[in-house]
């Protein structure tokens, strides 16, 4: 469907359209830009509610409530936005392992708030996850029959190594009447349920189903569970590489709803025909003896259902939770936390980073630590939220932002103490107060006695085969008059044969722990990337860079350091604020950047806008989508920038003067719906332009120059000029 205002066909040579809303016509292309012209109108052109918020037409996540409208979908070009950009990122030990892992169901105020924004909101005070390094899965949940992860969720958690469920369920009689009607038939009935859950999984990139069926079964339909199960399951595997189907503690095989609490003969039919079974919550430490019994081999895909919120008569649970925890592993189960988002529903939302970090810290002993598995690593520490947004050192934006698609590799938090008797200790916090690039920076402070000289923070936990030739960054800066030494440590496996070059051996006895020399100025080849080695840069931050040549070596532990300056005898007190860290693969930085292509536009909407003042002129509200070609295995997101101005200049001849492009937001996919821009309204004989940018940020987290960015621009005229 295409809106009125559209005047020109294309001139011969330009690009076909794509399918789904039609692009604009171009009517003026050169090698830099793509022009469309646009009539204003204010006919209604709605967009489907299911995709689109009706007040804003901002994308947002979806969810679907029947039966008739999960078999209705089918991939659709609305459903562009809601597919995830990150591809499952392998880590160490992987979920096939036989270790006990870890579940996150994350349930909030019946979900679908402000995460289900696509392109992110304005909201204040937020719930953010950020412990990552200790969790193997992530369900989303809610009430809805299908509950679709949205997609900042699955960002987020893939970036991370995490993998995403969503959520598929019934409840009480009308979900009776729901199961009743696919699951006491024929086969077909079913696998048509199970093939329209692959499929959704597959085309949107998450990684499976958490099967909830809290509603009593006929006989038929529970004797066709299982086979439910079993197709789903092995259709997943097949379709989505390291999917999963889990299947909640409800329901047993007489059909009747009677949770166990375990894992035993009543519900086993279950979990013998999907990937493992999440426990209900009220269960005992005789529960989890019984159980190994019952579990086998499978010991790891039985997970212990535990509700944070502490409802019934369970273990633990809140700032106890750890109570849960110990007798869970204690047994060799698997553990899935249930609302963990306590903290930020039940206490003060002022005090939520403190609490996420008490409960969390609580349990760390319980959560074994996952491990990075591929190059480039490159982190700001963003939370994919902030106060105002910042781009390498230069604010753009002032105001609260959340996009959780834009949070960064997280760390390992914690605080860590130097001797038995406390006298020393370092922790490490998120912080929003500041921000090299994003909306937040990690913060170190420690304290170190007289008789430490150095300390050294693991950062993060690395498996990654390193090439011949790595390059790292670091920007940091330290607050207060503290005059400590920053330096980055890394340490490498296969002692045997690893061969490091450019390095200061820390750990002499097994040659494993080696700090890198700062380079005074960046290598020749790669100035483009990295030409402020070794500088001050603005707001006070310092960027060290190293290269190591490597041969037969294993990257596993990423460290800051801190040493005490010269001369200093007492306890040295310090913050360090981290920026940023990245270790790349050095010759993937010579390798040319693709250019973004086929810039086009749909979907526009006009409103007329309120004037912002006494006898101020009125003006124009412009949405619409921008629509671009480029390989999103290159890069971590697009930052959408406009400039405007009326009539007179030609296309494409460079910006409007000297004045920076407005940051409109960031792109995950390659699509941007452009929301309510305020533009000027084109006087009668005059065109009124918009120019939109689209800047790629490549994996590796450098500035890529605007020659090679997308660019589009809007002429707009009035009707009758």
């Amino acid at each position: 469907m295409e809106a009125p205002g559209v005047l020109s066909e294309p001139q011969p040579g330009t690009s076909q359209e794509q399918p789904g809303p039609r692009p604009r016509r171009r009517i003026e292309e050169d090698q830099d830009e793509a022009v469309f012209r646009e009539v204003v109108s204010f006919t209604p052109d709605p967009l489907p509610v299911r995709y689109y918020d009706k007040d804003t037409t901002s994308p947002i996540s979806f969810y679907l409530s029947s039966l008739e409208e999960l078999l209705a979908w089918t991939p659709d070009v609305e459903d562009g936005f809601n597919v995830a950009l990150v591809p499952f990122q392998s880590r160490q030990p992987p979920l096939s392992s036989r270790r006990p892992r870890t579940l996150l169901c994350h349930d909030m105020m019946g979900g679908y708030l402000d995460d289900k924004f696509i392109q992110g909101s304005a909201a204040q005070n937020p719930y953010t996850f950020y412990h990552w390094q200790h969790i193997d899965i992530f369900v989303y949940f809610s009430h809805h029959m299908v509950t679709v992860p949205p997609v900042g969720w699955i960002n987020a958690a893939h970036r991370h190594g995490v993998c995403v469920l969503g959520t598929f369920i019934t409840e009480w009689k009308e979900g009776g009447q729901l199961c009743e009607a696919f699951l006491a038939g024929d086969d077909r009935s079913y696998q048509a349920v199970a093939d329209r859950l692959v499929l959704m999984a597959q085309f949107l990139h998450f990684d499976g189903w958490l099967i909830n069926i809290e509603n009593s079964l006929s006989l038929a339909a529970v004797g066709n569970t299982p086979r439910f199960l079993q197709y789903l399951t092995s259709q997943l595997h097949q379709q989505v590489p390291g999917g999963l189907v889990l299947w909640y503690d409800s329901v047993v095989s007489t059909g009747q709803l009677r949770w166990q609490d375990e894992l035993n003969e009543h519900n086993r039919v279950f979990f013998d025909s999907c990937d493992g079974i999440f426990t209900n919550y009220n269960w005992r430490e005789e529960h989890l003896e019984r159980m190994q019994g019952q579990a086998g081999e499978r010991r790891a895909d039985v997970y212990v259902g535990v509700d944070v919120f502490a409802r019934g008569h369970v273990v633990g649970g809140r700032f106890d939770t750890n109570k849960s925890l110990e007798l869970i592993r204690k047994h060799g189960f698997s553990a899935a936390l249930f609302a963990p988002g306590w903290v930020y529903e039940c206490l003060e939302k002022t005090d939520f980073f403190q609490n996420q970090d008490r409960f969390w810290s609580l349990l760390t002993r319980y959560l074994p630590t996952h491990s990075i598995c591929s190059l480039p690593f490159v982190t700001s520490f963003c939370l994919g939220l902030g106060t105002r947004r910042v781009c390498y050192g230069q604010e753009e934006a002032v105001g609260p932002w959340y996009h959780p698609s834009a949070q960064e590799l997280q760390p390992l938090f914690g605080e860590h103490r130097l001797e038995e008797n406390g006298r020393g200790s370092v922790k490490t916090y998120s912080c929003l107060a500041d921000a090299w690039n994003g909306g937040s920076s990690l913060l170190i402070r420690g304290l170190m006695p007289p008789e430490i000289g150095h300390v050294a923070v693991r950062l993060f936990s690395l498996q990654v085969p390193a090439p011949p030739k790595i390059f790292l960054s670091l920007v940091y800066k330290l607050e207060g008059s503290s005059n400590v030494g920053v330096a980055l440590e890394l340490t490498t496996g296969d002692a045997g044969s690893c061969h490091v070059g450019a390095i200061s051996v820390l750990d002499v006895g097994t040659s494993s722990r080696h700090r890198p020399r700062p380079l005074q100025e960046p290598p020749t080849k790669l100035a483009r990337w990295a030409a402020h080695c070794g500088q001050r840069l603005s707001g006070g931050w310092v960027q060290r860079c190293y290269e190591l040549g490597l041969r037969g070596c294993l990257l596993q532990d990423l460290f800051v350091s801190f040493s005490r300056p010269p001369g200093s005898q007492d306890a040295e007190d310090f913050a360090c604020r981290l920026g940023e860290i990245q270790v790349v693969d050095a010759d993937s930085l010579l390798s040319p950047l693709p250019h973004v292509q086929s810039t086009s536009l749909s979907r526009v909407h006009w409103q007329r806008a309120a004037p912002e003042g006494a006898g101020a002129p009125a003006g124009l509200r412009l949405s619409c989508t921008l629509h671009w070609s480029y390989p999103l295995a290159h890069v971590r997101c697009f930052r959408i920038h406009c400039y405007q101005g009326t009539g007179g200049r030609a296309p494409g001849r460079g910006p409007l003067g000297p004045e920076k492009p407005t940051l409109l937001g960031l792109a995950f996919v390659n699509q941007y719906r452009v929301v309510g821009l305020a533009v000027a309204e084109a006087g009668p004989g005059q065109d009124g332009r918009v120019e939109f940018l689209v800047e790629p940020v490549p994996r590796e987290g450098f500035l890529v120059p605007q020659a090679e960015w997308g660019r589009a621009a809007m002429l707009y005229s009035v009707p009758g000029t």
